[in-house]
């Protein structure tokens, strides 16, 4: 099965001094960096607003050439991570405590 995506355009402008030096270089898929910069930047957005689906988060992982395997876990789990957290933010305050006595 065919999957057809439909993308909007964009028109992007730069200053003819960089624009200049993007010439030079025309082995580089100029529209396919500033569509990577585009979603990663969105997706950072959405991830710290409300969060990123399963799909998302596999996007965003492999625009940062991550090999992440991303897989669902049970809400059951949730309080043990929260402790773990807990835990790790606890020891990280004692450390910068430390750090700050003279």
């Amino acid at each position: 099965m065919i999957q057809i995506i439909h993308m909007a355009h964009i028109t992007l402008s730069i200053p003819d001094q960089l624009y200049k030096i993007m010439k030079k270089y025309k082995e580089v898929n100029w529209s396919e960096v500033a569509r990577r910069a585009i979603v990663e930047t969105l997706l950072q957005l959405k991830a710290s607003d409300e969060g990123l689906t399963l799909e998302e988060l596999s996007m965003l992982l492999e625009l940062r050439e991550m090999k992440e395997e991303v897989r669902e876990y049970s809400f059951e789990r949730e309080p043990e991570l929260l402790r773990k957290i807990k835990a790790r933010e606890k020891r990280r305050r004692k450390l910068l405590e430390e750090l700050e006595k003279p």
